[in-house]
């Protein structure tokens, strides 16, 4: 795992792109934090998604538009490609874990074709803790996914 003290997690970066403020974010299910609070990736990768942190997968839409995982140490952290991908039906979009599967921060999730992304209301993605954080630290500009650090999370 990334911890860095007893109540403190990283969490990398699970695509690659420019950090955006969840302000911008064109979904007030995000944008007013109703399901936790992170920020947002405007991606520019390859559409390769990956584990932002060491943990099990719990949730895993069967489109492949969004995914949860949970870690060892009770910190939940929701992905979310794009806002209303799921109209999309999957189209666009290749699982490549399964619900259940124990991952390694880096491992691949989801693949996503940029053109299927471009159809989306946004390509905007959250990244958001939903459980097991009393609060976090974001980092400015530019990611890579699975290599830079995207939030330092502290435990409740």
């Amino acid at each position: 795992m990334f911890g860095i003290g007893a109540r403190r997690l990283r969490i990398m970066a699970p695509l690659s792109g420019q950090i955006v403020s969840l302000d911008d974010v064109p979904d007030p299910v995000f944008s007013a934090r109703l399901v936790g609070d992170g920020v947002a990736i405007d991606p520019d990768g390859d559409g390769l998604v990956v584990a932002p942190c060491d943990g099990e997968l719990v949730v895993l839409f069967p489109t492949g538009h969004a995914f949860g995982i949970k870690s060892p140490e009770g910190v939940e952290i929701l992905v979310h490609i794009g806002i209303e991908t799921v109209s999309l039906r999957g189209e666009g979009f290749t699982c490549l874990a399964s619900r259940g599967d124990f991952l390694k921060a880096g491992d691949p999730v989801v693949r996503f074709e940029r053109e299927a992304l471009a159809r989306a209301v946004s390509r905007l993605s959250p990244v958001v803790v939903t459980a097991g954080a009393r609060s976090f630290e974001a980092v400015d500009g530019s990611v890579r996914a699975g290599r830079d650090l995207l939030l330092t999370v502290t435990r409740s």
